[in-house]
């Protein structure tokens, strides 16, 4: 006879399945004021000093500065360091830069001479971020 390890109670998986929690992506909302959402997740496991600090101080927002047209930014007061740094970014990509404290999101496949710590992703509507212009304010809240 084979004894089954859970003695008659439901395996962890079976108790928690219904539920869609991940610890290591959090759901985030960016709002570029006057123009529209987009979605997007923060991941944990890229940098979890970082994202920890920018999950406590959400909301988050800022006046929005165009790169080029690779990427926009806006500061904030967060202070943190480099973690897990890169310098290759992809389209929809997130990340902290830590020099002045900014969130950059990434318009388009770049590869930069300064390092930033990559902190996500844009998941859709990155259209939106897009369409912003020198000033727009930009703000990141918790998805619901």
């Amino acid at each position: 006879m084979v004894r089954d390890k859970s003695y008659g109670y439901p395996s962890f998986t079976q108790r928690w399945s219904h539920m869609q929690i991940s610890a290591a992506r959090k759901s985030i909302k960016i709002e570029v004021a006057g123009k529209g959402w987009c979605e997007g997740e923060f991941h944990r496991h890229k940098a979890p000093l970082t994202v920890g600090l920018l999950l406590r101080s959400l909301p988050l927002s800022g006046r929005a500065v165009r790169y080029k047209d690779e990427f926009v930014y806006f500061t904030t007061n967060i202070v943190a360091g480099l973690e897990k740094p890169s310098q290759m970014f992809k389209r929809g990509d997130i990340a902290f830069l830590p020099l002045n404290g900014s969130i950059c999101i990434f318009l388009k496949d770049c590869q930069l001479s300064q390092r930033m710590t990559p902190i996500g992703q844009v998941t859709s509507g990155l259209e939106v971020i897009g369409t912003a212009a020198a000033g727009d304010v930009i703000t990141i809240l918790l998805a619901p």
